[in-house]
């Protein structure tokens, strides 16, 4: 009987570690690892003055992930409501592109099919090939190498 509560009591004693744990855990969001002393015009630039119908997006660092993937997510979201017009994302240079900021990359091309509108990337073909062929996303986004090739398709 002894023995039996003994193990009773460590195994409340584990349960209440774990519930410890997990009450420790926090959940991770990209505007947040960033804080509020990086502003987003630090990181993205917009120009409405490239096209009458095109949106230019800048992504203006070299590692797209999710530190950066919340804030460009608002940024595009707001750029896509405010100028109501085709949109190109210039990813020339960023050298690499994790799967969250993928992901917000993704949604933004449902969004633009949903109100009839284009959305392309731009990003250096040679180097692209292997992230978007790998991963399926060739079918999902066009990609040009340059600006220019993107405004005249």
């Amino acid at each position: 009987m002894e023995q039996t509560k003994v193990n009773n009591q460590m195994e409340k004693s584990k349960t209440q570690q774990f519930e410890d744990r997990l009450k420790n855990r926090f959940h991770v969001n990209g505007s947040n690892l960033l804080g509020n002393k990086v502003e987003s015009s630090n990181l993205f630039s917009k120009d409405n003055t490239i096209s009458d119908s095109f949106t230019l997006l800048t992504v203006q660092f070299e590692r797209a992930t999710l530190r950066e993937a919340s804030r460009f997510k608002a940024f595009m979201e707001e750029a896509i409501a405010e100028d109501n017009r085709n949109i190109i994302v210039d990813l020339s240079e960023c050298e690499f592109i994790d799967s969250s900021f993928f992901g917000v990359l993704v949604a933004g091309v449902k969004r633009m099919k949903a109100v009839d509108k284009k959305f392309y990337l731009v990003y250096d073909l040679r180097n692209s090939l292997p992230i978007f062929s790998a991963t399926g996303l060739d079918k999902v986004f066009n990609v040009f190498d340059s600006i220019e090739k993107a405004l005249m398709s």
